[in-house]
């Protein structure tokens, strides 16, 4: 059994390049020649991956944006001498860092500077934060989550067919990703323009913000990302991210959690129309608001690696043994048998009652602010 990529968050799977490295983490920490070659192998794949057009206008270019999944400006109000850490805090693979500048966090290459200063100027404009976010907003994120996705998508098909023929994946594990990869990336496509006509037709109901809170102080976690969830709180599938069928659309739940100067703006948003979210926003806002911000954190955790913290953060939280456990949920729901139902399987891995055996990272307990 494999997952569909795309049912694991919005960045290419923890596991990716496990399954063609090393496994001994002890002996990656302390190989630098195979670090320089992990390194220079994922290189070669950036330059193969990188395109002559921006994506969005269309227009040929040489050199291209070095866009941020999360804008700059939120980075930067929980960023200690210009670098915050990434989730390999908890994680500790010896492949990944575990703190980035603010230029390198979260960043892609797809589209030309131009589009970038102007499709996402209004959701990348601190002062629009005084009141909810708009339609406008919400399409713009919305397509800078696509976007993203679609990226790492492109990198992760190149990924897998020079690892079949330089580093000898098997051709069966090779086929298996690029087939979910491909999936996933039409899927993402198709998002994609619904974002981009939603922005040109300046419409004012194609998203639905299903929660929106502001908290009056400055949390340590700055987060952006489209999330599959597979399951709600009542445990019923939302997702089943192993339908493999075209005719199967996975769906996705928008999370933006945005430290701002003096305080901090956390909303979710869907596409409108979406009803297999609807009973879980609607368990979600029944929650009381210390739950639901523990709720999101595990959310983000648990699902994605696009999330990043400040250095100012409590150092003790760090050591935690579930936090790391959760954050190494992805590459931890195959199905151990083919007799059991991977979605199953998953949607145990997944239990949102889990948050209840982490620390709440979002209450003002652990604000830089």
């Amino acid at each position: 059994d494999t997952d569909r990529s795309r049912g694991l968050g919005d960045v290419y799977k923890r596991q990716d390049l496990g399954d063609i490295l090393p496994r001994d983490k002890s002996r990656l920490r302390e190989d630098i020649g195979m670090k320089k070659k992990i390194g220079k192998f994922s290189k070669e794949i950036r330059e193969i991956t990188k395109q002559e057009t921006c994506y969005y206008c269309g227009n040929k270019f040489t050199s291209f944006c070095n866009s941020h999944s999360i804008p700059a400006f939120v980075l930067r109000n929980i960023a200690e001498n210009g670098e915050v850490l990434t989730l390999n805090a908890f994680i500790d693979n010896p492949i990944f860092k575990v703190d980035k500048g603010v230029n390198q966090a979260g960043t892609f290459n797809l589209i030309c500077r131009n589009c970038d200063s102007k499709i996402f100027s209004e959701y990348e404009n601190p002062e629009n934060y005084c009141n909810v976010p708009t339609q406008k907003m919400l399409g713009q994120i919305a397509l800078k989550n696509n976007l993203m996705a679609i990226s790492k998508r492109m990198f992760e098909i190149n990924l897998y067919d020079k690892a079949e023929k330089e580093l000898g994946l098997p051709s069966e594990l090779r086929r298996v990703k690029n087939e979910t990869n491909t999936l996933d990336l039409n899927e993402y496509i198709e998002s994609y323009k619904k974002a981009k006509k939603s922005i040109d037709k300046n419409s004012t109901s194609d998203y639905y913000l299903c929660y929106y809170e502001k908290l009056n102080y400055v949390v340590p976690i700055a987060f952006q990302g489209a999330i599959a969830l597979i399951a709600d709180f009542n445990r019923n599938i939302i997702n089943n991210i192993y339908n493999m069928s075209p005719e199967y659309k996975v769906k996705n739940i928008n999370i933006c959690v945005f430290p701002l100067q003096n305080e901090t703006a956390v909303f979710m948003f869907i596409e409108s129309g979406d009803k297999r979210y609807r009973n879980f926003y609607r368990q979600f806002n029944k929650l009381d608001r210390d739950d639901r911000l523990l709720a999101l954190t595990y959310i983000m955790l648990s699902y994605s690696e696009e999330v990043y913290f400040s250095k100012r953060i409590e150092k003790e939280i760090f050591p935690n043994e579930q936090l790391q456990k959760i954050s190494r949920n992805t590459s931890e729901i195959l199905s151990p048998t083919p007799f059991v139902d991977p979605i199953l399987v998953a949607k145990e891995a997944y239990d949102l009652s889990k948050r209840k055996l982490i620390p709440n990272l979002l209450l003002e307990k652990y604000k830089i602010n």
